[in-house]
């Protein structure tokens, strides 16, 4: 490993004999197979992945190491690095602290933004669509009057209302209240940890990244992910086409493999650093 992987993951990294010890082992062979390829996405989404949970979401950062060993990987021949979120693209810059000046593709509002100008179509609304847009946010402040502890978020193709921090009966009713509009014609929602966003183009994590895949002519993508929107990724990156899909935490998943923590996803990056400058 390069002298910015090692001081990159140091901190957070439990290593024995130079190999990450809290990977498991279909994990380790899982990258080892896919670090071999010609060409390679990286991706990895953003909260609860590559950044803590906090109250505030503006709070969150990624773990100390985490960039300092995408923008490594990022450096490598034949490699795309990309950062993947429900946040719009702006925000995601701001909180990542990703530069123009690093290789790395922003993907925001679950696939329906991006860095990249040849994958930003998704974010251009039609006339219809800004109508639909429009009528989501007032009918999303009406559920915000009955549930003011709520907080919406708008992203330039969608809606959301967040109650992370809210006791779990407030957020529940919050949260079934908002993914109701859900119902609407030409509206998209997707349900995620303490929150419910309503889009209004058709939109995945999973689209977005096979999208960069073709672009940049890959031969598979290693995807991190912890919420509900990153198995519609997993879905659509089966093992059976070459993909490895890493769930970050408990709960069920169609993910090829697990890590149990965020600290372990260094691990994994790490892991594939390593692997890839064999």
């Amino acid at each position: 490993m390069t002298e910015a992987g090692q001081h990159a993951g140091g901190d957070a990294r439990r290593e024995t004999g130079g190999v990450p010890a809290v990977l498991p082992e279909d994990v380790r062979a899982g990258i080892a197979r896919v670090a071999a390829l010609d060409h390679v996405v990286l991706a990895t989404d953003f909260d609860g992945t590559l950044a803590p949970f906090v109250e505030d979401p503006m709070d969150a950062r990624p773990l100390p190491g985490a960039m300092a060993l995408l923008r490594e990987a990022a450096g490598l021949d034949g490699v795309s690095v990309a950062l993947v979120s429900g946040r719009d693209v702006d925000t995601l810059r701001l909180l990542s602290g990703v530069t123009d000046g690093d290789d790395i593709d922003l993907v925001g509002s679950h696939g329906a933004q991006s860095s990249r100008a040849d994958m930003a179509a998704g974010a251009l609304l039609d006339d219809d669509a800004r109508t639909r847009l429009a009528e989501l946010d007032a009918a999303l402040v009406e559920v915000q009057q009955h549930h003011p502890a709520a907080r919406i978020e708008r992203k330039p193709a969608a809606v959301a209302l967040h109650t992370r921090g809210l006791p779990e009966d407030v957020a529940a009713a919050a949260l079934a209240d908002a993914g109701a509009l859900g119902d609407r014609d030409g509206v998209h929602a997707l349900s995620g940890k303490s929150v419910v966003e309503l889009g209004v183009v058709e939109t995945s994590k999973g689209i977005a990244l096979r999208a960069l895949q073709r672009l940049v002519d890959a031969d598979a993508v290693l995807y991190l992910g912890d919420d509900v929107t990153d198995e519609l990724a997993f879905a659509m990156l089966p093992a059976a086409d070459g993909h490895l899909t890493i769930k970050v935490g408990e709960g069920d998943t169609t993910a090829s493999c697990r890590v149990d923590s965020i600290p372990a996803v260094l691990d994994v990056l790490a892991e594939f650093v390593r692997r890839r400058l064999r």
